[in-house]
């Protein structure tokens, strides 16, 4: 495993630098997210004529031949929601990490796989009784070079679908989740979010104008059934 690297998009060949970006959506639209700066409305410094503060957001980028931006919501704060639901939810005693390849979702490969392995079985101890009988050891050894890789190679893909992702097994298996988190470079961070849930990001209702401080009704969170 790659340690979930290779699920991070990347903007032009650099790594994105906040944890949902690219990740989290627009609950209208559907389009991805992007960061964004936005004022806070007030100004650093009373008369100072210094311009007003700043902070990032989780920006709607838009949907070609639409209308453009639909939602936004403060960085930080979607982070938070976002992460304290996840973790929340790992560790939930219900709780089971997705398997490490997303193929197989619903284990019809695997299936398939064992009939496969069970088929290519019940041949060869028929060969086997019929070589007996017949004292032909040469066509047992023939059919066995032929269809023991056959049954090698299916027994090593099932045990690639069967496993789990180990990020987020990290994480369930973990004395403390959050410590783990937070040890977690934002890369594998990131690995683990889309591997488990869609934030959806609400437009501001008529109640939240105005409304400072996290708004967690704002979100949607879509999980992934991937165990």
């Amino acid at each position: 495993m790659n340690g979930g690297t290779s699920t991070t998009a990347k903007r032009r060949g650099r790594p994105h630098r906040y944890l949902l970006s690219a990740i989290a959506v627009c609950g209208v639209c559907g389009a991805p997210t992007r960061i964004g700066t936005q004022n806070t409305g007030a100004r650093r410094g009373s008369g100072t004529g210094e311009p007003p503060s700043r902070y990032k957001v989780y920006e709607c980028v838009g949907i070609s031949g639409g209308t453009g931006f639909h939602v936004s919501m403060h960085q930080e704060h979607l982070d938070q929601i976002v992460t304290d639901a996840l973790l929340a939810r790992i560790g939930e005693p219900d709780f089971h990490p997705p398997h490490a390849l997303s193929e197989d979702e619903d284990g019809e490969i695997r299936r398939a796989l064992r009939l496969e392995i069970k088929s290519d079985r019940a041949w060869l101890d028929a060969v086997q009784k019929e070589a007996a009988r017949s004292k032909r050891p040469d066509v047992l050894i023939q059919q066995q070079r032929i269809v023991l890789p056959r049954i090698q190679a299916a027994e090593t893909r099932i045990e690639e679908l069967d496993e789990f992702d180990p990020l987020v097994l990290k994480l369930k298996d973990a004395q403390s989740a959050r410590t783990a988190w937070e040890r977690m470079p934002l890369t594998q961070r990131r690995h683990v979010v889309q591997v488990l849930v869609v934030p959806r990001i609400r437009p501001i209702d008529a109640e939240g104008q105005g409304r400072r401080g996290i708004n967690a009704e704002r979100v949607d969170l879509e999980w992934r059934r991937r165990d």
